[in-house]
């Protein structure tokens, strides 16, 4: 294998040669950004930025049969003035897929996708500082059954009737010291009285428990595509994805149209061997994740967003 020194080559999903089953690759990124300032008199404070992200991916082909295999590992720091260095980048992404050709751009397809962060993340506020989520608290966990349809090389539609989604959190962490872990995941549950009517606390609030597993069943779609422009010196690659719970249950509240969706894009700029620009888009929506209103009540879902842009090292294996 040797660096992408002068383009961004497209990855090869599988080998070409029929007597190599397995075929292992990836890339690494390094982007960073840093300010120093020195006696600057219209003010401001100095700022480093920091933030490895690896790809990685094995797959398998023979015959009609693929197995494939992808792993995302991001981690990003931001450190200003003298105070503590807090992260804004946090993934830790595994993709199993098996595939069976059905058809020349058809097969049926079994995934498990698996979605959690590697550290400690805090929401920061002028007077306080609140852990939000932690290593496996919470995951995301999706199995799902379907058909694949890829038209080309570059393009994927993943139709799932069949799609179950498990979140968790870890038992270390407790509803009394780690309310927002469960409340920003959506794993609580309020307690109702005999009649049905939801419980207050001497504040008025309602009072919750916490819930550390939720089991969802429902379908879904997967949407992804990429591309190479300018003799492979632009990357680009767009994931939607889109859960739909069927509503199945007797505890179930959640109605099908309530569609969950995930949508992450990126595109990689070569500016000169192996330094790149990057930017990525990440837009979420989860009817179970409700923001904490400043009198200690549930809000509404909202559409999440984040936007990243940086440049650094680059290298492809």
């Amino acid at each position: 294998m040797s660096s992408a020194s002068n383009s961004l080559r497209p990855y090869q999903k599988f080998s070409n040669n029929d007597s190599i089953k397995w075929i292992f690759g990836g890339d690494a990124t390094l982007m960073f950004r840093a300010t120093t300032l020195t006696n600057w008199a219209p003010g401001g404070e100095d700022q480093i930025a920091m933030s490895p992200i690896v790809n990685l991916f094995g797959n398998y082909k023979k015959g009609k049969r693929t197995f494939e295999n992808y792993a995302t590992l991001a981690y990003g720091f931001l450190k200003t003035g003298e105070n503590k260095a807090i992260k804004n980048d946090d993934r830790l992404h595994f993709l199993s897929k098996f595939g069976y050709q059905m058809f020349p751009k058809m097969y049926y397809t079994a995934s498990m996708l698996v979605r959690t962060q590697i550290a400690a993340g805090y929401r920061y506020s002028r007077t306080d500082t609140i852990m939000i989520n932690h290593f496996w608290a919470p995951a995301y966990m999706f199995v799902s059954a379907g058909i694949d349809y890829r038209p080309n090389n570059n393009l994927s539609f993943v139709i799932s009737p069949c799609k179950g989604r498990a979140t968790y959190i870890r038992e270390k962490f407790n509803m009394e010291d780690d309310r927002e872990i469960f409340r920003t995941a959506g794993m609580t549950e309020t307690r109702k009285d005999a009649d049905g009517e939801t419980i207050k606390d001497d504040d008025g609030r309602d009072v919750v428990f916490p819930r550390y597993s939720r089991y969802e069943f429902g379908g879904g779609a997967v949407i992804s595509f990429r591309g190479n422009l300018f003799e492979d010196r632009i990357s680009y690659n767009s994931t939607v994805d889109l859960f739909s719970n069927y509503g199945i249950g007797k505890k179930n509240d959640s109605k099908p149209q309530n569609i969950d969706v995930n949508w992450a894009f990126q595109t990689k700029i070569l500016i000169y061997k192996n330094i790149s620009a990057d930017i990525r888009i990440d837009m979420k929506y989860d009817h179970n994740q409700k923001p904490t209103n400043e009198d200690g009540t549930l809000g509404y879902p909202q559409v999440q967003t984040k936007s990243f842009y940086g440049l650094g090292l680059f290298y492809q294996f």
